[in-house]
């Protein structure tokens, strides 16, 4: 009976003490498990701080961005500036060209001028000599009609005329012939003055068309300037858009790790790529391989998101480990996308290099 009775002791104790030992493991297996969890949560929290890092980054790159777009419409602006100015000087060329080409034609009618008043001097001559000569006629036939005596009186009178007409024929030759001298002379002066007209329109000219080349040497290399800013602003762009896409999944990791799951995240369509992607600025690359990549797993990147938080918040944590995976297999997809892109749009835009030679 004694036996029996410290037998029922025995084992009492043995149950005790296997319970006892039973609720010490339990409640250090709790410990251990919380110790990890509190650990993970301090490694998580301290992680996804880095945000506000990213974000500095982010907001850099961006400042960089916008400064590159802004210099970039500057040069848009001095080109066609510059273009205002080539076409203006291009026309006064041509202007300057038909200023030429009527100097010329006046030149040319003053030397026919000047051989029609040696023509006309020539004339005058001839007609003094006959004069001359219808002079010294009047004046044998006045000797004859003296001599005649009063019958020859009449002649004499009509002998008196043509002398005198003579005389008159010999003065309007000479008034004739020193205006046609002082037309010779002006007409020798304009000459030498359209010469040196023409002169000064060819060096005017040679003069514009040296600036001309110039200002077409200036616009070629402001808009090879313009196409590597134009490449470099696109490559900030193309970064902007993977510190985007970090900074959206270490804020899905922080929301899901704080449980703070009733935040709405951006969608594909809202975000920075998804609005430029859609849009008139991004649908100019539609042509390119790296855009026409890009948008499924750009998509699957943000829905695989999405359902990780669906999945978290209904307790299905195996399907949300699953929609993470796919989520950073989207992403890094996504990155290689962007980096297919960049490279395509390098040899889209920059079409050529400036040179060192003016």
């Amino acid at each position: 009976m004694i036996r029996k009775i410290i037998a029922k002791i025995a084992k009492r104790n043995n149950s005790y003490n296997y319970n006892k030992s039973s609720n010490i493991i339990e409640a250090e297996t709790s410990l251990a498990e919380q110790k990890t969890e509190n650990y993970s949560k301090i490694i998580c929290h301290h992680f996804t701080s880095g945000i506000s890092t990213l974000n500095l980054i982010r907001t850099s790159l961006i400042s960089t961005y916008e400064q590159l777009n802004t210099e970039k419409d500057k040069i848009i602006e001095l080109n066609e500036q510059n273009n205002k100015a080539m076409h203006s000087l291009e026309s006064l060329v041509i202007e300057f060209n038909e200023a030429g080409k009527e100097s010329s034609e006046i030149k040319k009618q003053m030397t026919h001028l000047k051989s029609s008043l040696v023509e006309i001097n020539d004339a005058i001559k001839d007609i003094q000599k006959i004069a001359n000569h219808t002079n010294l006629i009047a004046i044998n036939s006045a000797i004859e009609a003296a001599r005649v005596g009063e019958a020859g009186r009449g002649f004499s009178v009509i002998s008196k005329e043509v002398r005198q007409l003579a005389e008159n024929v010999k003065t309007c030759t000479n008034h004739i012939f020193l205006q046609t001298e002082t037309l010779q002379n002006n007409g020798s002066t304009v000459d030498i003055s359209i010469e040196a007209q023409l002169a000064i329109i060819t060096r005017i000219t040679e003069h514009i068309n040296e600036v001309v080349c110039s200002i077409k040497g200036v616009i070629e290399k402001s808009a090879a300037m313009k196409s590597i800013i134009d490449y470099i602003s696109n490559l900030l762009f193309l970064s902007i858009i993977k510190m985007d896409h970090v900074i959206w999944k270490i804020d899905l990791y922080k929301k899901l790790t704080e449980n703070k799951l009733d935040e709405a995240l951006t969608s594909y369509s809202q975000c920075r790529l998804g609005k430029w992607y859609y849009g008139d600025n991004g649908k100019c690359y539609a042509h390119l391989p790296g855009y026409k990549n890009l948008e499924e797993p750009h998509q699957m990147l943000h829905n695989s998101g999405v359902l990780a938080v669906e999945y978290s918040v209904s307790g299905d944590h195996e399907h949300m480990s699953l929609a993470l995976k796919r989520m950073e297999l989207a992403s890094d997809e996504v990155m290689n996308q962007l980096e297919i892109l960049g490279s395509e749009i390098f040899r889209e835009i920059v079409k050529f290099t400036p040179s060192d030679n003016p």
